[in-house]
């Protein structure tokens, strides 16, 4: 009886430690992939693309003022 009262105990303290250490990953998991940081991820992507295109669109106007027709021809 001891012996069963033995592994009926380990299994439950096993279950309690299991519980937590995957609610602790579970929690780790949801905070490092949540959406927020997804959202913040894509509006900065979406920021630095407008900031090449604004560079490249206002480089390329300098240029062309600039340049005069003749340079396009020699």
């Amino acid at each position: 009886m001891f012996r069963r009262l033995f592994w009926f105990a380990l299994g439950a303290l096993a279950a309690l430690f299991g519980y937590g250490w995957l609610r602790r990953k579970a929690d780790s998991a949801a905070t490092k992939e949540s959406v927020d940081g997804f959202i913040d991820s894509l509006v900065d992507g979406v920021l630095a693309m407008k900031e090449r295109v604004n560079q490249t669109v206002g480089g390329a106007s300098e240029r062309s003022r600039e340049s005069t027709s003749n340079d396009l021809f020699e």
